[in-house]
């Protein structure tokens, strides 16, 4: 009996956390749509780039998602681990209008992801949440300056 009052209250301290737990759940959908959005770009881009860009974001948010849905199952969050659909504004487009709703894209949602990151690297608290925040933070940051800069390159004026 003292056992099962134990996880329950291990139960209780983590869904109390909503830092943590919002994070673990919009790092997991966001990543998901990150690797959809990348499986469009390889298809349907024009721009060698953006192609390439795509290619590296589902790459790299498969193997982070990965990471993160282990992290999320030793210790008992939910969080949506299947495929999300891309955006249909995606969805629908082709070519060079594609390439750049595809960029436009990407450099908002790095920025959103990157301060859900940057909160959950400060202030969640569950200590292996934290590192993976931690750890992850700079490849994410290196995915804006990449965007960014085929956003340069494109001559296209994203915010």
């Amino acid at each position: 009996m003292i056992l099962g009052a134990f996880i329950s209250h291990i139960s209780f301290a983590q869904t109390t956390d909503t830092v943590t737990t919002n994070f673990v759940k919009n790092a997991a959908m966001g990543g998901a749509m990150e690797v959809a959005a990348g499986k469009l770009a390889v298809k349907k881009a024009k721009n060698y780039s953006v192609k390439a860009y795509g290619a590296k974001m589902i790459s790299d948010h498969t193997k982070a998602g990965a990471e993160l849905k282990s992290i999320a199952l030793k210790k008992g969050y939910s969080a949506p681990m299947t495929a999300v659909p891309a955006s249909p504004l995606l969805a629908n487009t082709t070519g060079t209008e594609f390439d750049k709703n595809y960029v436009t894209m990407m450099v908002s949602d790095h920025k959103k992801t990157i301060a859900i990151f940057e909160n959950a690297a400060a202030n969640a608290k569950d200590a292996a949440v934290k590192a993976y925040a931690v750890k992850t933070l700079p490849k994410l940051k290196q995915h804006l300056a990449s965007i960014q800069s085929i956003a340069a390159n494109m001559n296209l004026t994203v915010n």
